[in-house]
């Protein structure tokens, strides 16, 4: 705690592992951004040489770049440099984003509130479960509460042994993205050789087997054989690239298919697409993807993996899928694009989704209601 001219403020430690930029990290810039800096004095502790130090310093908030192993959730030497930075710092509040290093620093030092904010759903094997049970009851000893994402992180944090007592929902929130006129997005498609009369199809997930992309390829393809004219974009980059493409010259539909790479503003794919996909298969919480699209009024089709049933209400604002059902996914983007009275019911569900539960200010709300909780209730 900090006392400055009579006003308190609550000492926060965030603590982040990832080198590069990923959901956890732009959920945590996206709280920042919105958090009141006269109740909450804020430190980000992340690896050196991670990307978020940019945007960190974009938005003016103070950090520590730790000499600790990047994208690693435990490492031995990690604890002991975290807890030399920690008792330094002497937090009222630890929120670890699922560094268990930090964890067990901030319990060696005897930090009043512990959280962990759990960004991940993953199905574990029966033949892990054993291990994976022990490290759960581990972490649940470690922290006083833990922030799930999405009911599905929920769930998985259950399955895990951790007593849902210790659990608060908090579903991810992201900035609403600037929405272009009509004369923007014509000229924006002109320049990437889109047609007019294309429907545009966006994903953007990073580049690996647990989102699905394999399955989002063969539906361009079974689309464009039933005469749907269509184009597909991939916003991302991942260990999948080359195999992608080349899946997309097997199928014939290099031509309609637009790899990206890594962008760190999807804006412009947003605003000239029409629907937006999610195809995940391994992993999903709350996809800022999805919240960015519906910002600006986007229809969803997405699997029923994770947390995207909670985010897109079936027959609402969007479609949700089988995992895997490329021919059902097909059919709901189809319905979207041959019933236009559809679509602009499902565009204003998307809006008002967005604008109800799915933003940053909303997410920042309910983070700092749970940090007053706990922290007054100490006092």
């Amino acid at each position: 705690m900090i006392i400055l001219l009579g006003v308190e403020k609550m000492k926060i430690v965030e603590v982040i592992s990832d080198t590069n930029i990923g959901g956890a990290g732009v959920l945590l810039i996206n709280r920042l951004k919105h958090t009141d800096r006269k109740k909450y004095c804020t430190v980000v502790l992340l690896p050196m040489g991670s990307k978020l130090v940019a945007r960190l310093r974009d938005i003016n908030v103070d950090f520590i770049e730790t000499d600790c192993r990047g994208d690693k959730s435990f490492d031995m030497l990690a604890v002991i440099r975290y807890v030399k930075v920690i008792k330094h710092l002497k937090p009222d509040i630890i929120n670890s984003h699922g560094c268990l290093s930090a964890r067990i620093a901030a319990f060696l030092c005897g930090v009043p509130i512990k959280i962990c904010t759990r960004h991940c759903f993953f199905s574990v094997p029966e033949k892990n479960m054993p291990l994976t049970k022990i490290k759960g009851i581990l972490n649940s000893a470690l922290s006083d509460k833990f922030i799930a994402v999405a009911y599905a992180a929920k769930e998985n944090l259950e399955s895990l042994n951790v007593d849902s007592k210790k659990i608060k929902v908090i579903i991810n929130g992201a900035e609403p993205i600037e929405k272009y006129s009509d004369l923007e997005k014509n000229s924006l498609r002109l320049q990437m050789d889109i047609k007019e009369t294309s429907c545009v199809l966006c994903m953007c997930a990073r580049l690996e087997p647990c989102k699905g992309h394999e399955i989002f390829l063969k539906t361009v393809k079974l689309l464009i054989d039933d005469g749907v004219d269509c184009t597909a974009i991939i916003v991302g980059d991942g260990n999948l690239k080359n195999k992608l493409q080349e899946l997309c010259q097997c199928y014939g539909i290099e031509n309609n298919v637009i790899f990206t790479g890594f962008v760190n503003d999807v804006t412009p794919y947003m605003n000239i697409s029409d629907i937006n996909v999610n195809c995940s298969i391994g992993t999903e919480t709350s996809s800022l993807a999805l919240s960015e699209g519906m910002s600006i009024g986007l229809p969803a089709v997405v699997s029923d993996y994770g947390g995207n049933p909670y985010m897109v209400k079936h027959g609402v604002n969007g479609f949700v899928y089988s995992c895997g059902d490329h021919k059902s996914m097909a059919e709901y983007i189809k319905a979207l694009v041959f019933d236009r009275e559809l679509y602009s019911k499902m565009s204003s569900e998307s809006r008002k989704r967005f604008e109800c539960e799915l933003n940053a200010i909303s997410m920042t709300e309910k983070t700092h209601r749970l940090y007053d909780e706990l922290y007054y209730m100490l006092r």
